[in-house]
C-alpha cells in the first residue's frame, strides 16, 4: 500500500495556495506602482520596513521547507516591499 499523500501534496490544496499567492502578489504589486506613480506620501515607513523583515524571514522559511507557492509569494511581497521602500526613501 502506497504511503498516504500529505494534505499540502494535493491537487485543490496547491490551487488554493497558488490563488492565495496571485491575490497577495498582485496586491503588494498595487502598492509599489502606486507609490511609483503618486509617490510614497501615505506609507508608513515602520510598517514597510517590518512588511520588509517578515518577507525575507518567510522567503528564508519557504526555500528551506523548498515550498514553491511560498517561495513565489514571499519572493514577490519581499521585492515589492524592498522597491516601495526605495521609493520612500527617495522622496
Amino acid at each position: 500500500m502506497p504511503p498516504e499523500r500529505r494534505l499540502a501534496d494535493r491537487q485543490s490544496v496547491k490551487v488554493l495556495g497558488w490563488i492565495a499567492c496571485v491575490v497577495l502578489s498582485g496586491s503588494l504589486i498595487y502598492v509599489f506602482v502606486r507609490s511609483l506613480v503618486d509617490g510614497p506620501g501615505e506609507v508608513d515607513p515602520v510598517f514597510l520596513t517590518l512588511q520588509t523583515l517578515a518577507s525575507l524571514l518567510f522567503l528564508v522559511y519557504s526555500l528551506r521547507v523548498k515550498n514553491r507557492v511560498f517561495v513565489t509569494a514571499n519572493g514577490v511581497a519581499l521585492l515589492s516591499a524592498v522597491g516601495t521602500l526605495v521609493l520612500l526613501v527617495r522622496a
